[in-house]
């Protein structure tokens, strides 16, 4: 009996794992959505074509981006793969630089998050929002190679 019940948690384990697998290989086409500022609202366009620019250079052939291209026209989703999404806070602690620190999520078609992370632009970047797209963009591709097995 106990034989058998462990056989079963290794096929269920197994099949999450492959679930997981597919999902995550799955996401070839991307699209941006809003970005959410709470504290910076009109920074949504700007930061959001920057990490559209640094997803196109990244991606190679792990992801393409999309942009609202689809047939309703709406908001692209419906021809993606997954939608990436997140909420940014923009600081300047000594009012000459800036900071960004966002909450990124990659969610699927079904609405299952296949990927999250807390991005930060980099202290000495000349940038602070170049360099937090350039972040995302990178770990992001990386998780999708690194899900494909390359």
């Amino acid at each position: 009996m106990k034989k058998r019940v462990a056989l079963v948690c290794i096929l269920v384990a197994c099949l999450c794992a492959a679930q997981e697998t597919r999902s995550e290989k799955r996401i070839h086409r991307i699209y941006v959505d809003e970005l959410h500022f709470p504290n910076n609202p009109d920074w949504d366009g700007f930061v959001r074509s920057k990490l559209i620019s640094s997803l196109a250079q990244d991606c190679a052939s792990n992801c393409a981006v999309v942009e609202a291209v689809g047939p309703t026209g709406d908001n692209g989703a419906d021809t993606a793969d997954g939608v990436l999404t997140g909420t940014m806070l923009v600081e300047s602690p000594d009012n000459r630089h800036y900071r960004v620190q966002g909450a990124m999520r990659l969610v699927d078609r079904d609405g299952t998050v296949l990927w999250a992370a807390t991005i930060y632009s980099s202290p000495l970047a000349r940038s602070a929002t170049s360099s937090f797209a350039d972040n995302t963009a990178k770990k992001l591709t990386a998780f999708l190679a690194q899900a494909r097995g390359k």
